[in-house]
């Protein structure tokens, strides 16, 4: 490439700027120079503009309107908070940018944004986007002529997006009507009998209406939070679909976004089957025994890409056979691409169930489709009555609240909470509620000072370890893992090495502190290496040695942050390291206990996880919960969903650790994703 056709000089300087400060993706450096040397040059103006452009797409936009008060407006809010977090990595000790060169690009934000749209609209970058007078028109044919990277569309309002996004959209909202909107598929089997569970398994009206709708063909989008029985009740779907005999011999594939949380649906699904009445598990034995034996896929895996092709094997051309089910779980996480891949492989007679709930984080990828699909009334079941609200109330009322307020978009509906000093802070350790909000300093002059926040965050930490759980018939905490991974032995299976590794295993999903940050003092990675450091400290206290030339400790959590698809382990797959001789082992659960040598793993593939991120926490669940919010009123981590995603992780206890101000900031309503999607 020419070195005039890349950006130029100041241009380069601001896109270097965006991503020293990750506000945009190192990259869209590549596709930017290619989008100046197809147009043949482009005004300075017009090249921030773009760079600026991107950085929205990085947020998830699928799209972004071409409205310039609208466009400064959201702009304007996410570069306060890039501002902000480099403000509060510096102050952590942390390398921040200069953010006194930062502000000096500010005042010319606004004619940065009037320009490039204004280049845009006037047909100046006509190379670059192909100009869309009706998208609502464009078929598979008119999408299919596309040959530039960016679209611009001209109905209900100007917004451009990327091409592949444009095409996903309209994939999507081609393909749900012949998916979802169909005639009963059994309507002529009046005498269908519903099987609804018994016992301790009866279900609400809004599971009724689920089971009924889809026993009798309908395919359908579940949506609701934990514990509202989405699993369940897609079991009872399957179980009366397959009382008719001609679908006893269809497909059933199990699909979620990541590889945990498909092993984490078949693990739900197997632990419901086993509650099923004896009578009706010996009359429907092979119905019992073809649900027994499904197997769970990533999406990816289940619509199989090929490397040679660079494309997925089942497609828009290449469909899964018509007498097939799927169930896809955890469909907020899927990304506008992906989703629009899976719903064109999948044949208009098949049946499919999306579950899913749409107030949590959407997709790390762009776009937020389950959040744009499912209030569709005529194919969508919305199961509002949680299970674990009545078991533990406080927590479901907590969630409650925040969702009303994503709901409303009303934040007079936000409810404020009165925050106390953390009890490690003081003398004495109170009782737990169901829910806590604790605070780390009352003294405002205090809290800036990078040693004290370490020392209290520190004493909260130790507090957390050495806290009791009752793990079978004992009291434990989590300073007592070295000592049970000790007495894990690798290769023996007897009854006592079954008694110890469910007892570790248990105790190690007992609790998790949760973090909003990967970075800072709050972050993930400073928790983590403190709690090594003081489980490390208490062992080796104790009397006990670590193994030689070893960085890992007996009883570490790890996680898993990249696929292992030799071994079958997924990106946020979490195990306990214990040791042969001096060699360390991962153990995980998965049918049964497993162990992988840690020396096979990618080195770059495992972290430690006494605490993870929130993001990384979707689709896991802890009986206890502890949840680090960003301390600055502002922060771009600081929001509705993150708060609402950490909270519902917990079954029976969670504590928020922030101030009044950054959970009220956290309760707003959150910033939508443009997706553009309309049905």
């Amino acid at each position: 490439m020419c070195k005039e056709t890349k950006m130029n000089e100041d241009s380069q300087k601001f896109f270097d700027a965006l991503k020293e400060i990750r506000g945009i993706l190192p990259l869209n450096e590549h596709l930017l120079n290619l989008l100046v040397e197809m147009n043949g040059g482009m005004d300075t103006n017009v090249q921030k503009f773009l760079c600026m452009y991107f950085s929205l797409l990085d947020d998830g936009n699928a799209r972004i309107e071409l409205n310039a008060d609208k466009f400064l407006q959201i702009w304007k809010k996410k570069w306060d908070g890039l501002i902000l977090l480099q403000e509060s990595l510096c102050e952590s000790g942390e390398s921040g940018y200069d953010v006194t060169s930062l502000k000096e690009y500010e005042p010319s934000f606004a004619q940065i944004i009037k320009d490039g749209i204004q280049s845009l609209l006037d047909g100046n970058l006509k190379k670059l986007a192909k100009v869309i007078e009706n998208a609502h028109d464009t078929n598979d044919e008119d999408l299919a002529q596309i040959d530039k990277p960016l679209t611009l569309t001209l109905d209900n309002g100007n917004f451009l997006y990327l091409t592949k996004h444009f095409i996903a959209k309209r994939d999507i909202e081609m393909t749900m009507g012949g998916l979802f909107t169909k005639e009963n598929k059994n309507a002529n089997d009046s005498e269908v009998k519903l099987y609804t569970g018994s016992g301790t398994f009866s279900l609400n009206e809004k599971q009724r209406e689920a089971v009924t709708r889809g026993a009798n063909g309908e395919s359908l989008i579940v949506t609701g939070g934990p514990g509202t029985g989405k699993t369940t009740v897609v079991l009872y779907i399957l179980w009366n679909l397959l009382k008719h005999p001609e679908k006893l011999d269809y497909s059933i594939y199990l699909a979620a976004p990541s590889g945990k949380a498909a092993d984490r649906m078949r693990e739900s699904l197997m632990s419901q089957l086993k509650k099923i009445d004896a009578q009706e598990k010996k009359d429907y034995e092979p119905i019992y025994s073809k649900l027994e034996n499904l197997e769970s896929f990533t999406i990816h895996r289940l619509l199989k890409f090929s490397r040679s092709k660079g494309a997925f094997t089942f497609d828009k051309e290449n469909k899964f056979p018509s007498n097939s089910i799927f169930v896809i779980d955890e469909a907020s996480m899927i990304d506008i691409g992906l989703f629009a891949a899976l719903l064109q492989a999948i044949p208009a007679d098949a049946h499919i169930f999306i579950l899913g709930d749409p107030y949590q984080l959407p997709s790390v990828d762009s776009g937020a489709v389950l959040g744009d699909i499912w209030q569709s009334a005529n194919f969508t079941v919305h199961l509002n009555e949680s299970h674990r609200s009545k078991a533990h109330p406080q927590i479901g009322k907590l969630a409650e609240e925040i969702k009303t307020v994503a709901e409303s978009g009303d934040k007079s509906k936000i409810i404020p909470h009165e925050f106390s000093l953390h009890p490690a802070l003081v003398e004495s350790i109170a009782p737990r509620n169901e829910v806590n909000f604790y605070e780390l300093a009352t003294d405002a002059e205090d809290d800036g000072k990078y040693g004290k926040q370490i020392e209290r965050i520190e004493k909260v930490l130790d507090e957390w370890l050495d806290r009791k759980s009752k793990i079978g018939d004992k009291e434990r905490s989590f300073y007592d893992l070295p000592e049970l991974a000790s007495q894990i032995v690798v290769d023996d299976g007897d009854s006592r090495q079954a008694e110890l590794r469910n007892a570790i295993w248990d105790l190690s999903l007992s609790r998790r502190i949760l973090s909003a940050e990967r970075r800072g003092i709050q972050g993930v990675e400073q928790i983590n290496k403190a709690a090594c450091t003081l489980i490390r400290k208490q062992w080796k206290g104790n009397g006990h040695s670590l193994p030689e030339y070893s960085k890992y400790i007996p009883g570490q959590l790890l996680m898993i942050t990249k696929n292992q698809e030799m071994f079958k382990l997924y990106n946020g797959d979490t195990g306990i390291v214990v040791f042969k001789d001096n060699t360390p082992y991962l153990m995980l659960k998965k049918d049964g206990f497993v162990f992988y040598q840690l020396s096979l793993l990618s080195s770059d593939a495992l972290e430690t996880a006494f605490a993870i991120t929130i993001h990384k926490s979707q689709g896991s669940e802890y009986d206890e919960v502890t949840m680090f919010l960003p301390k600055q009123v502002g922060h771009p981590l600081l929001n509705n969903q993150i708060l609402y995603t950490g909270i519902t992780r917990a079954k029976s206890m969670v504590e928020i650790i922030a101030t009044e101000k950054t959970y009220v900031s956290a309760c707003e309503p959150p910033t939508k994703r443009d997706t553009g999607i309309e049905l």
